[in-house]
């Protein structure tokens, strides 16, 4: 029923215009003729309509200068007047508080249908700002500022219960139904902030309404727990073949946890969530378990100086294909160029590693200060496409020294089985040198910037694989050898 009426209201908030310019009995204005009224006139009329009282000569003169110099519009003003400790302080009630706008704002009383919209808007929680822009926009209130010949303006929403309306009908709904009043601004505040920042869930927020010291207060029994459920998950009041269904579950031994888990999943709820823009909190993925076998051999192919799309997708098909993984040190410049390749081979699973930033250094002859410079460059580079920085690194030509290992801050990955591709260039004896020269253990080196590597990889994976070798990265390797991995140490082969 809640539901049906916020879609009365949305729909009568779209006649708003038309309502707030229809003529009205001269005996209802409540305010004085306006025609040739000056800016000061209408600042001593919003201390006399708000503040009920006269203006000070400080506050008079302050105000009207602000609106003659354009530091603030008049619709700004009366949100000022309206949110000071003065007015705050005069403990209006909310329908009190529609009238003094509907007087301010359009010099008149209201009509029964916009007081009631007004006062529903403030009951839900949300600020007089809504009110000021919902007669900003008003011919009435356009009218009145061009008699006292100032801007009408508008104001912006600053606070969270402002900011998402279906987030804040939403908490505002578990007030209501659970702790059986109207929400407060600090709470209203709280909680909608949590829910726009995934802080909490709707089902969360509603459990723990139930389970606070108010709430406990108000769900006192069975019955009413069941009420509050219905209310809550279902946006209605419970059916008396439902409510009895859930008090004999209760009976039974049926545990609240197990109840609020039915209703969350209810379909009513997924509607509740999908008008208001919410959803349960996701399922957590499942651990990946490992495929990997401790006991059988293994290797690492990995691939130095890429990305480069014409080879790397080509060995990443393959990987696909074949259901194994590699690992690929990728140039840190070259990553937003090919981005897409290295958020293919992410995804399917293999190693993005450091191999510098620049590719310019030989690591073992430069600073500490250039080091890391070329480490943090391409870890921010890769980071901005998969969203992790590499955990590995290999230097450049497998060089380093003191001043390396003190500065690199990540483990550093030789190789043992060195292909020579880019000297030989020849898919033949790129091939041969795996296939020759394999052991468990091995790290392999390559370069994904030659078709000819790629083109050996047709003969090395399938071929590999047949001979019981498990092609994994190079971090799946340590973890099954049992090696933990150590910044600033070298590693040549993992056995």
């Amino acid at each position: 029923m809640k539901r049906i009426w916020f879609r009365v209201l949305s729909a009568f908030m779209s006649m708003l215009l038309f309502v707030s310019v229809v003529s009205f009995n001269a005996g209802t204005a409540l305010a004085d003729e306006t025609e040739g009224q000056s800016t000061e006139d209408f600042v001593k009329r919003g201390y006399t309509l708000m503040l009920d009282r006269e203006a000070e000569e400080d506050g008079l003169n302050y105000w009207t200068s602000e609106l003659n110099n354009h530091n603030i519009n008049a619709a700004q003003m009366i949100t000022l007047f309206s949110e000071s400790p003065e007015f705050k302080s005069k403990e209006y009630s909310n329908e009190k508080i529609v009238e003094i706008f509907y007087n301010v704002m359009l010099s008149r009383e209201a009509e029964p249908e916009g007081k009631a919209y007004w006062l529903e808007v403030l009951d839900t929680g949300f600020s007089t700002r809504h009110i000021v822009n919902g007669f900003a926009s008003s011919a009435e209130f356009n009218g009145l500022c061009q008699k006292y010949g100032i801007t009408s303006g508008s104001v912006d929403y600053v606070e969270s219960r402002d900011l998402n309306v279906p987030h804040t009908k939403f908490v505002s709904d578990c007030y209501r139904n659970i702790l059986k009043r109207n929400p407060e601004p600090e709470g209203l505040n709280y909680w909608t902030a949590a829910l726009a920042n995934n802080e909490v869930y709707p089902e969360e927020l509603i459990q723990q309404f139930f389970y606070s010291e108010e709430g406990q207060k108000t769900v006192t029994d069975n019955s009413s727990f069941i009420d509050a459920l219905y209310l809550s998950f279902m946006g209605r009041a419970a059916d008396e073949g439902g409510k009895n269904f859930w008090l004999d579950s209760m009976k039974n031994g049926e545990s609240k946890d197990k109840l609020f888990d039915e209703f969350k999943n209810s379909p009513e709820f997924a509607g509740i969530l999908s008008d208001h823009d919410l959803s349960l909190r996701p399922e957590p993925e499942p651990e990946k378990v490992s495929t990997i076998d401790p006991n059988k051999p293994m290797v690492a192919l990995t691939f130095d100086d890429g990305p480069y799309a014409p080879v790397t997708n080509h060995i990443l098909d393959l990987c696909e294909q074949y259901d194994c993984k590699a690992t690929f040190f990728v140039v840190g410049n070259r990553v937003p160029i090919y981005a897409s390749c290295v958020q293919r081979a992410y995804e399917l699973g293999c190693e993005i590693a450091n191999h510098t930033f620049d590719h310019e250094n030989n690591l073992a002859n430069v600073s500490g200060a250039t080091i890391k410079w070329e480490i943090t460059g391409c870890n921010d580079a890769v980071k901005s496409i998969i969203g992790e920085e590499p955990t590995i690194m290999r230097p450049c030509g497998g060089s380093f020294s003191d001043v390396t290992k003190a500065n690199v801050g990540m483990p550093m990955i030789i190789w043992s089985l060195d292909t020579q591709d880019w000297k030989n260039r020849d898919t033949t004896k790129t091939a041969n040198a795996i296939l020759n020269n394999v052991k468990d253990g091995d790290i392999i080196l390559m370069h994904d910037l030659y078709s000819s590597t790629g083109n050996a990889m047709d003969i090395v994976i399938p071929e590999l694989i047949a001979r019981g070798y498990q092609l994994v990265t190079v971090s799946e390797l340590a973890e099954a050898k049992g090696i933990d991995l150590e910044a600033g140490e070298a590693y040549y082969s993992i056995r």
